[in-house]
């Protein structure tokens, strides 16, 4: 059977990246918590309520905003939230049975115009916005309804943001449902709760803190945010670690268990990458009532999202490690999706190899990790995609989702290798990592162009055009002497291609009619026929990487509803794996 465990944190693909490109976008003047009092005084006010009820089952959070010292004449942009985030739909406020934004100021009612940007090609982000038909006076307020409701997404284990309501607590990506000041301007902002129609002993937290919470920076701070309430589980680490943990109803994981663990993990990333006082941290997780899991990089704090009958353990920490790396690798400039070859596969890197590092992942679980990641690569039919044809196909498409981390993660071990082996062992991929970090953090610009010539400084004019080779689709073949490390050696794999059996496309349909069924597939063998409705979104994510996994669809023909099973494999291709080098002990396999 398939699982529907984490495999390798992709369940919420590009959502790191979207998010990460946020935070580092971000005024960095702005970017704590802890902010002097004058500088807090000097800046617009804006403060959010949010009231969710009623308890035991939650089906909505009301919110109530008020802004001072930010008054836009009539015309100006007002308000904004998002239609779509990271290929999630937001809550459409004033369609259907959603009620419309109410707005006040010092002079009464303020009449609201709505408009809705041109949608996205990638379905990343684009935005709902509202302007007043006069000029604002005094303090603004701006009340509404945010409803719950269950959103299956189209992608299967898609992104962890839709408001959701479960075991009496309520969660969601603040982007999913805020409706926020249209300015890019910093704010000194309060976040309340209101838990009175809640369950007794409800707790409130965002990727802020617990309760209510004073931070200033600019809106963005809030979009990146995530936010739960209701009778949660916590878990409080060290006042040094500055880590917390709150989840909602009982996880098919041992809290006490994988909370301490990421608590340690934590610790070490901050200390590997030299932040002495990184802020707290917050962990926060939620099941899904469909297959699949995965996590959400975020300001302070991470989203886990699991299936309930997770089984995959070491994918469940791989998939944490990965999220909590985010907040040290940037990312670079560029159309979200089309630059994550750069952030997501070096945090795949960094991930593995630093839970080695530091005795959290065993040398059998990276390794497993590297297959992982390989198998994908070697078996996607789209392995020669061009970059810049990627962000366009994100959200349509598992195997282009995919691509930038298996990619990018090969890409990176093969420039590791050449440059530790050109500076004989006294340079890496952390030097020109954290060179690109130190121009992010000081305001510098850092795209594709920036790294071509960090990477030709460091190899020669080779190196630049490898890099170009690689956004134009050519296969990498990582190195077979030491690009994972001492104690693993490439070997030549004849490795099944990944076939789904029909048109990807359907399953991001409404409804998923089959369709471009592919005959002789073990998809058709299996039974599927053209023009069978697919009931159930698909999680294609874990049978990528693993080739014994096999798929089942819940299938409709006419008026039977049924299941097929089979696994969607084609011909062997040319591929590559790692193994174990014998007679090297487990201590020397850190790089």
């Amino acid at each position: 059977m398939n699982k529907s465990g984490f495999g390798v944190a992709l369940a919420a693909l590009a959502i790191s990246v979207l998010v990460t490109l946020i935070l580092f976008l971000m005024p960095r003047a702005y970017g704590g918590v802890s902010v002097a009092q004058d500088v807090s005084a000097q800046l617009p006010g804006l403060t959010i309520e949010l009231t969710p009820g009623p308890a035991g089952s939650p089906d909505h959070i009301d919110v109530t905003m008020t802004v001072t010292g930010y008054a836009p004449d009539a015309g100006e942009p007002l308000l904004r939230s998002a239609v779509v985030f990271a290929g999630v739909a937001g809550v459409a406020y004033g369609e259907g049975d959603v009620a419309a934004i109410r707005a006040r100021d010092a002079q009464g009612p303020l009449e609201l115009t709505q408009s809705v940007d041109e949608p996205d090609e990638g379905g990343f982000l684009y935005w709902r916005r509202w302007q007043a038909s006069r000029a604002v006076e005094g303090d603004l307020t701006v009340e509404y309804r945010a409803p719950i409701e269950l959103v299956v997404p189209r992608l299967g284990a898609g992104p962890p943001f839709d408001l959701r309501s479960d075991a009496g607590a309520v969660s969601a990506a603040a982007n999913n449902f805020l409706v926020l000041p249209d300015t890019s301007r910093p704010f000194a902002i309060e976040l309340d709760w209101d838990l009175s129609g809640m369950a007794e002993n409800s707790v409130g937290v965002s990727s802020h803190g617990e309760g209510t919470v004073n931070t200033v920076g600019p809106i963005d701070m809030l979009i990146a945010s995530y936010v739960m309430a209701g009778p949660v589980g916590r878990y409080r680490g060290s006042e040094e670690s500055q880590f917390s943990a709150y989840w909602v109803g009982e996880p098919p994981f041992d809290p006490d268990s994988v909370f301490p663990w990421s608590e340690e993990a934590y610790a070490y990333l901050a200390n590997y990458f030299g932040d002495e006082t990184p802020p707290p941290f917050f962990f926060l997780a939620r099941g899904n009532p469909y297959p699949g899991g995965g996590g959400a990089a975020l300001i302070n704090s991470f989203m886990l999202s699991y299936a309930h009958d997770a089984e995959d353990i070491d994918g469940l920490y791989t998939t944490i490690a990965h999220e909590m790396t985010h907040n040290w690798v940037t990312t670079i400039g560029g159309a979200p999706g089309s630059t994550s070859w750069y952030n997501e596969g070096m945090t795949v890197l960094f991930t593995r190899r630093l839970m080695l590092a530091a005795g959290l992942m065993t040398p059998d679980a990276f390794l497993a990790d590297v297959n992982d990641h390989a198998t994908r690569y070697y078996t996607n039919a789209l392995n020669d995609l061009p970059n810049d044809e990627i962000a366009a196909l994100f959200w349509e498409d598992t195997r282009v989702r995919s691509l930038p981390y298996d990619r990018g993660s090969m890409y990176f071990a093969d420039v590791d290798a050449k440059v530790r082996a050109a500076s004989g062992g006294e340079r890496s991929i952390e030097d020109l990592l954290s060179a690109m970090n130190a121009r992010a953090e000081a305001g510098e610009p850092i795209d594709a162009e920036v790294w071509a010539d960090m990477v030709a400084a460091e190899l020669g004019e080779a190196a630049r055009e490898d890099f170009h080779a690689m956004l134009e689709g050519n296969l990498i073949v990582v190195p077979a002497e030491g690009a994972f490390g001492p104690c693993f050696e490439r070997v030549e794999a004849d490795l099944r291609a990944f076939e789904l059996g029909f048109d990807p496309d359907i399953l991001t349909a409404s409804p998923r009619i089959v369709a471009g069924l592919v005959e002789g597939s073990e998809a058709a063998q299996a039974g599927l026929r053209e023009g069978d409705e697919i009931l159930r979104p698909v999680a294609l994510e874990s049978v990528q990487s693993n080739p014994e996994d096999t798929l089942v669809l819940a299938v409709r023909r006419g008026e039977e509803a049924f299941e097929i099973e089979y696994l969607p494999r084609a011909e062997p291709v040319e591929g590559y794996l790692w193994a174990r080098k014998p007679g090297v002990a487990d201590e020397r396999c850190p790089l």
